[in-house]
Protein backbone atom coordinates (compact mmCIF):
# COMPACT_ATOMS: atom_id res chain seq x y z
CA UNK A 1 0.00 0.00 0.00
CA UNK A 2 3.13 2.63 0.23
CA UNK A 3 4.69 1.85 -2.84
CA UNK A 4 0.63 2.42 -4.31
CA UNK A 5 0.53 5.53 -2.74
CA UNK A 6 4.25 7.11 -2.68
CA UNK A 7 6.14 5.04 -5.12
CA UNK A 8 7.93 1.77 -5.45
CA UNK A 9 11.57 3.09 -4.26
CA UNK A 10 12.44 3.49 -0.86
CA UNK A 11 12.94 7.43 -1.72
CA UNK A 12 9.98 7.71 -2.80
CA UNK A 13 8.46 5.55 0.66
CA UNK A 14 10.55 7.81 2.90
CA UNK A 15 11.32 11.68 3.44
CA UNK A 16 14.99 11.01 2.59
CA UNK A 17 17.48 7.40 2.10
CA UNK A 18 21.55 8.97 1.75
CA UNK A 19 24.17 5.37 1.12
CA UNK A 20 26.78 6.37 4.75
CA UNK A 21 29.69 3.86 5.11
CA UNK A 22 28.72 0.83 5.18
CA UNK A 23 24.31 1.17 5.17
CA UNK A 24 22.16 4.17 4.81
CA UNK A 25 21.04 6.94 7.13
CA UNK A 26 16.94 7.01 6.14
CA UNK A 27 14.88 9.84 7.86
CA UNK A 28 10.95 8.20 7.68
CA UNK A 29 8.04 10.56 6.71
CA UNK A 30 6.91 11.05 10.83
CA UNK A 31 10.37 12.69 10.76
CA UNK A 32 12.26 9.72 12.73
CA UNK A 33 15.86 9.05 11.79
CA UNK A 34 17.88 6.08 11.95
CA UNK A 35 20.66 4.14 10.54
CA UNK A 36 20.93 0.58 8.64
CA UNK A 37 23.70 -1.11 8.22
CA UNK A 38 24.53 -3.91 5.20
CA UNK A 39 24.57 -6.33 7.35
CA UNK A 40 21.21 -5.78 8.87
CA UNK A 41 19.70 -5.07 5.53
CA UNK A 42 21.04 -8.70 4.52
CA UNK A 43 19.90 -10.74 7.28
CA UNK A 44 16.01 -8.89 6.13
CA UNK A 45 16.16 -9.83 2.93
CA UNK A 46 17.76 -13.71 4.15
CA UNK A 47 14.61 -13.82 6.69
CA UNK A 48 12.02 -12.30 4.95
CA UNK A 49 11.29 -14.78 2.50
CA UNK A 50 9.27 -12.32 0.48
CA UNK A 51 8.71 -14.01 -3.27
CA UNK A 52 7.56 -12.47 -6.88
CA UNK A 53 8.66 -12.28 -10.16
CA UNK A 54 10.35 -8.49 -10.11
CA UNK A 55 13.85 -8.83 -8.57
CA UNK A 56 13.60 -4.87 -7.98
CA UNK A 57 10.33 -5.29 -6.29
CA UNK A 58 11.15 -7.53 -3.76
CA UNK A 59 14.63 -5.94 -2.76
CA UNK A 60 12.44 -2.83 -2.22
CA UNK A 61 10.01 -4.37 0.01
CA UNK A 62 13.34 -6.18 2.15
CA UNK A 63 14.72 -2.24 2.67
CA UNK A 64 11.24 -1.08 3.85
CA UNK A 65 10.82 -3.89 6.05
CA UNK A 66 14.60 -3.47 7.11
CA UNK A 67 13.90 -0.21 8.07
CA UNK A 68 10.65 -1.28 9.98
CA UNK A 69 12.49 -3.56 12.25
CA UNK A 70 15.39 -1.29 12.98
CA UNK A 71 13.01 1.41 14.24
CA UNK A 72 11.63 -1.45 16.34
CA UNK A 73 14.86 -2.47 17.55
CA UNK A 74 15.63 1.67 18.43
CA UNK A 75 12.27 1.64 20.16
CA UNK A 76 12.58 -1.56 22.09
CA UNK A 77 15.34 -0.54 24.33
CA UNK A 78 14.85 -1.00 28.18
CA UNK A 79 17.25 0.27 30.69
CA UNK A 80 19.68 1.24 28.04
CA UNK A 81 20.17 -2.10 26.93
CA UNK A 82 18.59 -2.69 23.41
CA UNK A 83 18.03 -5.95 22.23
CA UNK A 84 20.18 -7.36 19.27
CA UNK A 85 18.91 -6.94 15.35
CA UNK A 86 17.91 -10.49 14.73
CA UNK A 87 16.08 -10.87 17.82
CA UNK A 88 13.72 -8.31 16.84
CA UNK A 89 13.87 -9.41 13.38
CA UNK A 90 12.49 -12.21 14.36
CA UNK A 91 9.95 -11.18 16.99
CA UNK A 92 9.05 -9.25 14.39
CA UNK A 93 8.41 -11.97 11.67
CA UNK A 94 5.94 -14.33 14.03
CA UNK A 95 3.39 -11.35 13.15
CA UNK A 96 2.61 -7.40 13.20
CA UNK A 97 -0.31 -6.25 13.48
CA UNK A 98 -1.99 -3.58 10.65
CA UNK A 99 -1.66 -0.66 12.90
CA UNK A 100 1.69 -0.85 14.48
CA UNK A 101 3.31 -1.43 11.05
CA UNK A 102 1.75 1.24 9.37
CA UNK A 103 3.41 3.69 12.82
CA UNK A 104 6.03 1.37 12.50
CA UNK A 105 6.59 2.95 8.47
CA UNK A 106 6.22 6.34 9.45
CA UNK A 107 2.46 6.71 8.63
CA UNK A 108 1.38 7.84 11.44
CA UNK A 109 -0.28 11.26 9.99
CA UNK A 110 -1.32 9.26 6.85
CA UNK A 111 -3.15 6.42 7.93
CA UNK A 112 -6.80 6.20 8.82
CA UNK A 113 -8.78 3.68 10.35
CA UNK A 114 -12.29 3.40 7.82
CA UNK A 115 -15.38 2.22 7.35
CA UNK A 116 -15.53 -0.75 4.35
CA UNK A 117 -18.15 1.64 2.56
CA UNK A 118 -15.65 4.62 3.02
CA UNK A 119 -12.48 2.38 2.38
CA UNK A 120 -14.08 1.93 -1.40
CA UNK A 121 -13.07 5.79 -2.21
CA UNK A 122 -9.74 4.47 -1.58
CA UNK A 123 -7.64 3.08 -4.31
CA UNK A 124 -5.90 0.27 -2.05
CA UNK A 125 -6.36 -0.41 1.77
CA UNK A 126 -4.75 -3.21 3.99
CA UNK A 127 -7.46 -5.66 5.76
CA UNK A 128 -6.53 -6.82 9.13
CA UNK A 129 -6.75 -10.87 8.88
CA UNK A 130 -6.01 -13.83 11.34
CA UNK A 131 -3.59 -14.45 14.01
CA UNK A 132 -1.88 -10.94 13.27
CA UNK A 133 -1.60 -11.18 9.08
CA UNK A 134 -2.62 -8.51 6.80
CA UNK A 135 -4.19 -8.02 3.09
CA UNK A 136 -3.96 -5.81 0.22
CA UNK A 137 -7.33 -4.54 -1.04
CA UNK A 138 -7.95 -3.36 -4.19
CA UNK A 139 -11.48 -3.23 -5.86
CA UNK A 140 -12.92 -5.06 -3.00
CA UNK A 141 -11.12 -8.08 -3.36
CA UNK A 142 -8.62 -8.73 -0.71
CA UNK A 143 -4.82 -10.09 -1.80
CA UNK A 144 -2.82 -12.36 0.20
CA UNK A 145 -0.02 -15.12 -0.32
CA UNK A 146 -0.81 -14.59 -4.06
CA UNK A 147 -4.80 -15.46 -3.62
CA UNK A 148 -7.55 -13.51 -3.89
CA UNK A 149 -9.52 -13.73 -0.52
CA UNK A 150 -13.16 -12.09 0.90
CA UNK A 151 -13.30 -8.80 2.72
CA UNK A 152 -14.62 -9.86 5.80
CA UNK A 153 -13.29 -6.97 7.82
CA UNK A 154 -15.75 -3.94 9.15
CA UNK A 155 -12.55 -1.65 8.79
CA UNK A 156 -10.10 -1.23 6.94
CA UNK A 157 -6.81 0.64 7.25
CA UNK A 158 -5.97 3.41 4.17
CA UNK A 159 -3.41 6.42 3.36
CA UNK A 160 -4.59 9.56 2.40
CA UNK A 161 -2.15 13.18 2.51
CA UNK A 162 -2.65 14.98 5.82
CA UNK A 163 -4.16 17.81 4.72
CA UNK A 164 -6.11 16.43 1.84
CA UNK A 165 -7.44 13.48 2.74
CA UNK A 166 -9.33 10.97 -0.04
CA UNK A 167 -11.46 9.65 1.72
CA UNK A 168 -13.92 10.12 5.04
CA UNK A 169 -11.76 9.04 7.63
CA UNK A 170 -14.40 8.18 10.85
CA UNK A 171 -12.95 7.72 14.44
CA UNK A 172 -12.62 4.13 15.65
CA UNK A 173 -15.73 2.98 17.40
CA UNK A 174 -15.01 1.30 20.55
CA UNK A 175 -17.26 -1.94 20.65
CA UNK A 176 -18.14 -1.13 24.19
CA UNK A 177 -19.49 2.53 23.48
CA UNK A 178 -22.70 2.98 24.86
CA UNK A 179 -22.93 0.21 27.00
CA UNK A 180 -23.69 -0.02 30.22
CA UNK A 181 -20.68 -0.01 33.16
CA UNK A 182 -23.44 -0.55 35.54
CA UNK A 183 -24.63 -3.98 37.41
CA UNK A 184 -27.20 -5.66 36.39
CA UNK A 185 -26.35 -9.41 37.06
CA UNK A 186 -28.75 -10.51 34.03
CA UNK A 187 -27.15 -14.10 32.88
CA UNK A 188 -27.00 -14.80 29.44
CA UNK A 189 -30.13 -16.24 27.43
CA UNK A 190 -27.46 -17.87 24.95
CA UNK A 191 -24.47 -19.55 26.50
CA UNK A 192 -24.19 -21.66 24.50
CA UNK A 193 -24.13 -20.56 20.74
CA UNK A 194 -24.24 -16.80 22.02
CA UNK A 195 -20.81 -16.75 21.02
CA UNK A 196 -17.98 -19.68 20.73
CA UNK A 197 -13.56 -20.05 20.10
CA UNK A 198 -13.22 -20.81 16.62
CA UNK A 199 -11.46 -24.16 16.04
CA UNK A 200 -7.95 -24.11 14.98
CA UNK A 201 -6.59 -24.52 11.35
CA UNK A 202 -4.32 -27.52 10.72
CA UNK A 203 -0.37 -26.01 11.75
CA UNK A 204 -1.72 -22.76 13.78
CA UNK A 205 -0.71 -21.94 17.02
CA UNK A 206 -4.37 -20.38 17.84
CA UNK A 207 -6.61 -21.65 20.63
CA UNK A 208 -9.20 -19.21 22.62
CA UNK A 209 -11.02 -22.25 24.03
CA UNK A 210 -10.07 -22.13 27.78
CA UNK A 211 -10.53 -18.57 27.39
CA UNK A 212 -14.59 -18.68 25.83
CA UNK A 213 -14.73 -21.52 28.48
CA UNK A 214 -13.90 -19.42 32.16
CA UNK A 215 -15.56 -16.14 30.38
CA UNK A 216 -18.86 -18.63 30.09
CA UNK A 217 -18.52 -19.86 33.23
CA UNK A 218 -17.98 -16.19 34.83
CA UNK A 219 -21.07 -14.94 33.07
CA UNK A 220 -23.20 -17.77 34.36
CA UNK A 221 -22.10 -16.95 37.81
CA UNK A 222 -22.08 -13.23 37.28
CA UNK A 223 -23.84 -12.09 34.74
CA UNK A 224 -23.10 -11.17 31.11
CA UNK A 225 -21.62 -7.60 31.76
CA UNK A 226 -18.22 -6.84 32.11
CA UNK A 227 -19.37 -4.56 35.00
CA UNK A 228 -21.14 -7.64 36.76
CA UNK A 229 -18.04 -9.83 36.04
CA UNK A 230 -15.62 -7.21 37.44
CA UNK A 231 -15.00 -5.44 40.91
CA UNK A 232 -15.25 -2.16 39.18
CA UNK A 233 -15.35 -0.92 35.43
CA UNK A 234 -15.15 2.84 34.94
CA UNK A 235 -14.93 4.59 31.59
CA UNK A 236 -11.79 6.53 31.94
CA UNK A 237 -9.35 8.82 29.42
CA UNK A 238 -9.27 6.79 26.03
CA UNK A 239 -10.93 3.92 27.47
CA UNK A 240 -11.92 1.92 31.01
CA UNK A 241 -10.10 2.09 34.48
CA UNK A 242 -10.59 -2.17 35.63
CA UNK A 243 -10.76 -3.19 38.96
CA UNK A 244 -10.81 -6.98 38.95
CA UNK A 245 -12.50 -9.50 41.55
CA UNK A 246 -9.10 -10.14 43.06
CA UNK A 247 -8.24 -6.71 43.48
CA UNK A 248 -5.56 -6.12 40.41
CA UNK A 249 -6.31 -2.75 38.21
CA UNK A 250 -4.95 -1.98 34.91
CA UNK A 251 -5.69 0.61 32.01
CA UNK A 252 -7.54 -0.68 29.05
CA UNK A 253 -7.39 1.55 25.93
CA UNK A 254 -10.06 1.64 23.05
CA UNK A 255 -7.50 0.96 20.49
CA UNK A 256 -6.24 -2.04 22.56
CA UNK A 257 -9.89 -3.21 22.68
CA UNK A 258 -10.22 -2.84 18.90
CA UNK A 259 -7.21 -4.82 18.61
CA UNK A 260 -8.35 -7.82 20.86
CA UNK A 261 -12.22 -7.98 18.81
CA UNK A 262 -10.15 -8.27 15.54
CA UNK A 263 -8.01 -10.37 16.87
CA UNK A 264 -9.81 -13.59 19.03
CA UNK A 265 -12.11 -14.98 15.69
CA UNK A 266 -15.00 -15.27 18.49
CA UNK A 267 -17.95 -16.53 16.61
CA UNK A 268 -21.91 -16.48 17.39
CA UNK A 269 -25.25 -15.65 17.02
CA UNK A 270 -25.63 -12.45 19.26
CA UNK A 271 -23.67 -9.45 19.44
CA UNK A 272 -23.73 -7.96 22.38
CA UNK A 273 -22.34 -11.10 24.12
CA UNK A 274 -19.47 -11.30 21.59
CA UNK A 275 -18.57 -7.93 22.66
CA UNK A 276 -18.74 -8.57 26.07
CA UNK A 277 -16.27 -11.52 25.64
CA UNK A 278 -13.96 -9.68 23.60
CA UNK A 279 -13.94 -6.91 26.76
CA UNK A 280 -13.06 -9.92 28.82
CA UNK A 281 -10.64 -11.26 26.55
CA UNK A 282 -8.33 -7.88 26.39
CA UNK A 283 -8.86 -7.24 29.88
CA UNK A 284 -6.78 -10.35 30.25
CA UNK A 285 -4.36 -10.25 27.59
CA UNK A 286 -3.85 -5.95 29.36
CA UNK A 287 -3.08 -8.09 32.74
CA UNK A 288 -0.79 -10.83 30.70
CA UNK A 289 0.96 -7.54 29.34
CA UNK A 290 1.53 -6.16 32.92
CA UNK A 291 2.27 -8.81 34.69
CA UNK A 292 4.96 -10.64 32.27
CA UNK A 293 8.78 -11.03 32.93
CA UNK A 294 9.55 -10.69 29.37
CA UNK A 295 10.47 -7.60 28.12
CA UNK A 296 9.07 -7.88 24.63
CA UNK A 297 5.43 -8.59 25.97
CA UNK A 298 5.57 -6.57 29.06
CA UNK A 299 6.02 -3.20 26.75
CA UNK A 300 3.62 -3.96 23.71
CA UNK A 301 0.00 -5.14 23.97
CA UNK A 302 0.22 -6.48 20.94
CA UNK A 303 2.85 -8.72 21.90
CA UNK A 304 1.00 -10.04 24.78
CA UNK A 305 -2.48 -10.36 22.61
CA UNK A 306 -0.64 -12.69 20.64
CA UNK A 307 0.56 -14.99 23.41
CA UNK A 308 -2.52 -14.97 24.89
CA UNK A 309 -4.02 -16.10 21.32
CA UNK A 310 -2.00 -19.23 21.60
CA UNK A 311 -4.02 -21.05 24.14
CA UNK A 312 -3.46 -21.34 28.12
CA UNK A 313 -4.66 -23.97 30.67
CA UNK A 314 -7.72 -23.26 32.31
CA UNK A 315 -6.43 -23.15 35.23
CA UNK A 316 -4.23 -19.50 34.15
CA UNK A 317 -7.26 -18.03 32.34
CA UNK A 318 -8.95 -18.24 35.76
CA UNK A 319 -6.07 -16.71 37.45
CA UNK A 320 -5.14 -13.87 34.58
CA UNK A 321 -9.73 -13.16 35.16
CA UNK A 322 -9.14 -12.17 38.81
CA UNK A 323 -11.08 -15.05 39.95
CA UNK A 324 -8.69 -16.76 42.26
CA UNK A 325 -11.01 -16.21 45.39
CA UNK A 326 -13.77 -18.12 43.41
CA UNK A 327 -12.09 -21.35 41.54
CA UNK A 328 -12.63 -24.61 43.10
CA UNK A 329 -11.16 -28.02 41.80
CA UNK A 330 -13.71 -30.19 41.57
CA UNK A 331 -14.63 -34.12 41.15
CA UNK A 332 -16.27 -35.61 38.61
CA UNK A 333 -19.35 -36.32 40.26
CA UNK A 334 -19.50 -32.34 41.14
CA UNK A 335 -19.71 -31.72 37.40
CA UNK A 336 -21.71 -34.08 36.35
CA UNK A 337 -24.79 -32.89 38.51
CA UNK A 338 -27.61 -31.25 37.02
CA UNK A 339 -27.76 -27.67 36.73
CA UNK A 340 -24.18 -27.63 37.68
CA UNK A 341 -21.55 -25.27 35.20
CA UNK A 342 -18.02 -25.76 35.17
CA UNK A 343 -14.91 -26.02 33.05
CA UNK A 344 -12.31 -28.84 32.35
CA UNK A 345 -8.75 -28.79 30.41
CA UNK A 346 -8.15 -30.42 26.99
CA UNK A 347 -5.35 -30.98 25.50
CA UNK A 348 -2.53 -28.43 24.25
CA UNK A 349 -3.76 -25.29 26.59
CA UNK A 350 -7.44 -25.97 25.72
CA UNK A 351 -10.56 -25.65 27.55
CA UNK A 352 -14.12 -26.65 27.28
CA UNK A 353 -17.37 -25.60 28.88
CA UNK A 354 -19.35 -28.07 30.95
CA UNK A 355 -22.95 -27.78 31.27
CA UNK A 356 -25.25 -30.72 33.16
CA UNK A 357 -22.77 -33.09 32.11
CA UNK A 358 -21.98 -32.42 28.87
CA UNK A 359 -18.86 -30.98 27.50
CA UNK A 360 -19.46 -28.12 24.24
CA UNK A 361 -16.59 -26.86 22.07
CA UNK A 362 -16.16 -25.46 19.16
CA UNK A 363 -19.92 -26.43 18.25
CA UNK A 364 -19.68 -30.06 19.12
CA UNK A 365 -21.26 -31.81 22.33
CA UNK A 366 -19.34 -34.83 24.15
CA UNK A 367 -20.04 -36.25 27.71
CA UNK A 368 -17.27 -35.12 29.77
CA UNK A 369 -15.94 -38.36 31.32
CA UNK A 370 -14.25 -38.97 34.37
CA UNK A 371 -12.44 -35.79 34.75
CA UNK A 372 -12.08 -33.39 37.26
CA UNK A 373 -12.28 -29.65 36.29
CA UNK A 374 -13.55 -26.27 37.80
CA UNK A 375 -16.21 -24.23 39.15
CA UNK A 376 -16.96 -20.70 40.54
CA UNK A 377 -17.82 -20.76 44.23
CA UNK A 378 -21.52 -19.52 45.15
CA UNK A 379 -21.95 -16.63 47.46
CA UNK A 380 -22.33 -17.61 51.06
CA UNK A 381 -25.80 -17.91 52.28
CA UNK A 382 -26.34 -14.92 54.79
CA UNK A 383 -26.28 -15.29 58.65
CA UNK A 384 -27.58 -13.36 60.76
CA UNK A 385 -25.24 -10.62 62.42
CA UNK A 386 -24.43 -9.29 65.29
CA UNK A 387 -26.89 -6.32 64.12
CA UNK A 388 -28.57 -6.11 61.39
CA UNK A 389 -26.22 -3.57 59.77
CA UNK A 390 -23.39 -6.46 60.31
CA UNK A 391 -21.43 -4.68 62.81
CA UNK A 392 -17.35 -4.34 62.00
CA UNK A 393 -15.45 -6.95 64.04
CA UNK A 394 -12.68 -5.28 66.84
CA UNK A 395 -10.13 -8.03 66.22
CA UNK A 396 -7.00 -6.05 67.47
CA UNK A 397 -6.32 -3.28 69.54
CA UNK A 398 -3.56 -1.90 66.63
CA UNK A 399 -5.05 0.81 64.46
CA UNK A 400 -5.69 -0.15 60.78
CA UNK A 401 -2.28 0.54 58.83
CA UNK A 402 -0.12 0.39 61.74
CA UNK A 403 3.12 -1.65 61.11
CA UNK A 404 3.95 -4.21 64.39
CA UNK A 405 6.41 -2.86 66.71
CA UNK A 406 8.61 -5.36 66.70
CA UNK A 407 7.99 -8.20 63.43
CA UNK A 408 10.45 -10.62 64.79
CA UNK A 409 10.11 -11.67 68.28
CA UNK A 410 6.34 -9.86 68.68
CA UNK A 411 5.22 -13.56 66.91
CA UNK A 412 7.64 -16.39 65.48
CA UNK A 413 7.33 -19.57 64.26
CA UNK A 414 6.70 -22.09 67.10
CA UNK A 415 7.51 -25.56 65.43
CA UNK A 416 8.66 -26.72 62.03
CA UNK A 417 6.21 -27.31 58.98
CA UNK A 418 4.00 -23.93 59.04
CA UNK A 419 6.54 -21.36 58.16
CA UNK A 420 5.23 -20.65 54.19
CA UNK A 421 2.02 -19.49 56.31
CA UNK A 422 4.56 -17.22 59.50
CA UNK A 423 6.58 -15.28 56.51
CA UNK A 424 3.57 -14.73 54.39
CA UNK A 425 1.71 -13.47 58.00
CA UNK A 426 4.54 -10.99 58.60
CA UNK A 427 5.25 -9.98 55.55
CA UNK A 428 1.60 -8.83 54.75
CA UNK A 429 1.31 -7.18 58.61
CA UNK A 430 4.43 -5.25 57.26
CA UNK A 431 2.59 -4.45 54.42
CA UNK A 432 -1.13 -3.68 55.32
CA UNK A 433 -0.39 -3.04 59.18
CA UNK A 434 -0.60 -6.01 61.86
CA UNK A 435 -4.77 -5.75 62.53
CA UNK A 436 -6.35 -7.84 60.02
CA UNK A 437 -8.85 -5.19 59.06
CA UNK A 438 -6.43 -3.61 57.06
CA UNK A 439 -5.25 -6.45 55.73
CA UNK A 440 -8.88 -7.97 54.90
CA UNK A 441 -11.43 -6.32 53.01
CA UNK A 442 -13.74 -6.68 55.72
CA UNK A 443 -14.77 -8.54 59.11
CA UNK A 444 -17.94 -8.77 60.41
CA UNK A 445 -19.13 -10.17 63.49
CA UNK A 446 -21.67 -13.18 63.42
CA UNK A 447 -23.80 -14.56 65.66
CA UNK A 448 -21.32 -18.22 65.71
CA UNK A 449 -17.80 -15.64 65.09
CA UNK A 450 -16.72 -13.66 61.76
CA UNK A 451 -17.47 -13.74 57.94
CA UNK A 452 -14.23 -12.36 55.89
CA UNK A 453 -13.90 -10.56 53.09
CA UNK A 454 -10.41 -11.21 51.87
CA UNK A 455 -9.56 -8.64 48.99
CA UNK A 456 -9.74 -11.13 45.94
CA UNK A 457 -13.68 -11.22 47.12
CA UNK A 458 -13.02 -14.45 48.61
CA UNK A 459 -15.78 -14.83 51.67
CA UNK A 460 -14.98 -17.36 54.45
CA UNK A 461 -17.05 -18.20 57.92
CA UNK A 462 -14.79 -18.92 61.03
CA UNK A 463 -16.40 -19.35 64.26
CA UNK A 464 -15.16 -18.63 67.72
CA UNK A 465 -14.65 -22.77 68.55
CA UNK A 466 -12.73 -22.69 65.28
CA UNK A 467 -10.43 -19.62 66.30
CA UNK A 468 -9.87 -21.69 69.73
CA UNK A 469 -8.79 -24.51 67.72
CA UNK A 470 -5.81 -22.17 65.73
CA UNK A 471 -4.16 -20.81 69.46
CA UNK A 472 -3.16 -24.93 69.80
CA UNK A 473 -2.52 -25.96 65.95
CA UNK A 474 -1.07 -22.83 65.55
CA UNK A 475 1.57 -23.26 68.08
CA UNK A 476 3.00 -19.89 67.52
CA UNK A 477 5.83 -18.08 70.03
CA UNK A 478 6.27 -14.61 71.06
CA UNK A 479 6.65 -11.92 72.95
CA UNK A 480 3.39 -9.95 72.23
CA UNK A 481 -0.07 -11.12 73.13
CA UNK A 482 -1.86 -8.80 70.88
CA UNK A 483 0.12 -9.37 67.96
CA UNK A 484 0.18 -13.25 68.81
CA UNK A 485 -3.84 -12.90 68.55
CA UNK A 486 -3.67 -11.00 65.59
CA UNK A 487 -1.39 -13.78 63.75
CA UNK A 488 -3.61 -16.24 64.94
CA UNK A 489 -6.44 -14.69 63.70
CA UNK A 490 -4.97 -14.58 60.09
CA UNK A 491 -4.02 -18.47 60.48
CA UNK A 492 -7.53 -19.68 61.33
CA UNK A 493 -8.58 -18.16 58.69
CA UNK A 494 -6.41 -19.08 55.98
CA UNK A 495 -6.82 -22.43 57.54
CA UNK A 496 -10.89 -22.01 56.79
CA UNK A 497 -10.06 -20.93 53.19
CA UNK A 498 -7.93 -24.08 52.89
CA UNK A 499 -10.72 -26.00 54.05
CA UNK A 500 -13.11 -24.65 51.95
CA UNK A 501 -10.89 -25.25 48.42
CA UNK A 502 -9.99 -28.65 49.99
CA UNK A 503 -6.12 -28.22 50.07
CA UNK A 504 -4.05 -30.96 49.43
CA UNK A 505 -7.48 -32.65 48.10
CA UNK A 506 -8.33 -33.83 51.75
CA UNK A 507 -8.70 -30.41 53.41
CA UNK A 508 -12.72 -30.55 53.16
CA UNK A 509 -12.58 -33.18 55.86
CA UNK A 510 -12.55 -31.03 58.33
CA UNK A 511 -11.19 -27.66 59.73
CA UNK A 512 -8.57 -29.72 62.09
CA UNK A 513 -7.49 -31.15 59.11
CA UNK A 514 -7.02 -28.32 57.31
CA UNK A 515 -4.97 -26.61 59.82
CA UNK A 516 -2.58 -29.95 59.53
CA UNK A 517 -2.58 -29.24 55.78
CA UNK A 518 -0.77 -25.42 56.58
CA UNK A 519 1.84 -27.12 58.86
CA UNK A 520 3.18 -29.74 56.89
CA UNK A 521 5.16 -27.58 54.29
CA UNK A 522 3.84 -25.82 51.39
CA UNK A 523 4.81 -24.32 48.09
CA UNK A 524 5.92 -20.69 48.37
CA UNK A 525 2.76 -18.01 47.48
CA UNK A 526 0.69 -20.32 48.73
CA UNK A 527 -0.30 -19.05 52.05
CA UNK A 528 -0.03 -15.49 50.28
CA UNK A 529 -3.02 -16.45 48.47
CA UNK A 530 -4.95 -17.76 51.01
CA UNK A 531 -5.03 -14.19 52.45
CA UNK A 532 -5.98 -13.27 49.22
CA UNK A 533 -3.12 -11.25 48.20
CA UNK A 534 -2.42 -13.03 45.10
CA UNK A 535 -3.11 -10.05 43.15
CA UNK A 536 -0.42 -8.23 44.49
CA UNK A 537 1.90 -10.59 44.84
CA UNK A 538 5.21 -10.00 42.33
CA UNK A 539 8.22 -12.14 42.36
CA UNK A 540 11.27 -10.75 43.54
CA UNK A 541 14.80 -11.98 44.09
CA UNK A 542 17.26 -12.12 46.77
CA UNK A 543 19.11 -9.31 45.97
CA UNK A 544 16.08 -6.88 45.86
CA UNK A 545 15.52 -7.94 49.09
CA UNK A 546 19.07 -7.93 50.71
CA UNK A 547 18.90 -4.14 49.49
CA UNK A 548 15.36 -3.53 52.07
CA UNK A 549 12.57 -4.31 50.06
CA UNK A 550 9.82 -6.43 52.16
CA UNK A 551 9.13 -9.82 50.95
CA UNK A 552 9.46 -13.10 51.79
CA UNK A 553 12.17 -15.90 50.99
CA UNK A 554 12.35 -19.44 50.29
CA UNK A 555 14.12 -22.34 49.57
CA UNK A 556 13.36 -26.14 49.78
CA UNK A 557 13.27 -26.17 53.29
CA UNK A 558 12.15 -23.84 54.97
CA UNK A 559 10.67 -20.14 54.22
CA UNK A 560 11.22 -16.47 55.87
CA UNK A 561 10.01 -12.97 56.03
CA UNK A 562 12.84 -10.38 55.16
CA UNK A 563 12.42 -6.89 55.77
CA UNK A 564 15.15 -4.04 55.36
CA UNK A 565 17.81 -6.49 54.94
CA UNK A 566 17.29 -8.64 57.42
CA UNK A 567 15.62 -12.04 57.36
CA UNK A 568 13.62 -13.37 60.39
CA UNK A 569 15.15 -16.74 62.49
CA UNK A 570 12.60 -18.03 64.66
CA UNK A 571 12.10 -14.32 66.15
CA UNK A 572 16.32 -13.36 65.83
CA UNK A 573 17.00 -10.86 63.00
CA UNK A 574 19.85 -11.61 60.41
CA UNK A 575 20.83 -10.00 57.85
CA UNK A 576 20.75 -11.55 54.53
CA UNK A 577 23.42 -10.34 52.61
CA UNK A 578 26.32 -12.24 55.08
CA UNK A 579 23.87 -15.20 55.24
CA UNK A 580 23.64 -18.57 53.65
CA UNK A 581 20.48 -17.24 52.11
CA UNK A 582 22.50 -15.27 49.85
CA UNK A 583 21.82 -17.39 46.73
CA UNK A 584 19.91 -17.47 43.26
CA UNK A 585 17.98 -20.93 43.88
CA UNK A 586 15.38 -19.59 46.08
CA UNK A 587 12.46 -17.99 45.55
CA UNK A 588 11.58 -14.31 46.63
CA UNK A 589 7.97 -12.90 46.84
CA UNK A 590 7.09 -9.30 47.46
CA UNK A 591 3.88 -7.85 47.77
CA UNK A 592 3.26 -4.71 45.58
Amino acid sequence: MLMMKFGQAPTNMFRAVNRVGEGYDVIMKDGYALHLSDRELQRTGAASRFTGHDGEMIKDANFALAVFVKRKQLSSADGGVTPSFDAVLSHSLEGETTFNMLKGMGMAAFMHRVSLEDAKLAAFAVMETNSFGSALVHNEVAHGFGRKLRVDRSHLYVLSDPDKPDVKPRPVVDSAAGRSIQRNAQKPTVVLTGFDAVERKFGEFFDLSSHASVIKMMMMRFGQSPADMFEKLVAAGDGYDITMRDGFELHLSAQELTQTTEASRFAGSEKGIMQDANFMLAAYAKRKQIMSTDPAINRRFDSALAKTLNGDSVYNVLKGMGMIGFLRIVPPSKIQEKGAVSVVDGYHGSGAFVLDGVKHRHGNKEAVGRVWGYMLAQGIPAESTIDSAGKTAKISDVPIGVQPANIWSGFYQGFEGNCVTVSAIKAAMMKYGQNPLGIYKSITETTEGYSVTMRDSCTVRLTHAELEQAKKSARFAGDDKGMLRDAIFLYAVSAKRAQMENHEFRAAEGFETAMETLNDGESPGDALRRLGLFAFTRGSSVQELAEGVTGTLANFQHSVVVVGGVFDDYGFKRQLKTSEWMRNDGQALKLV
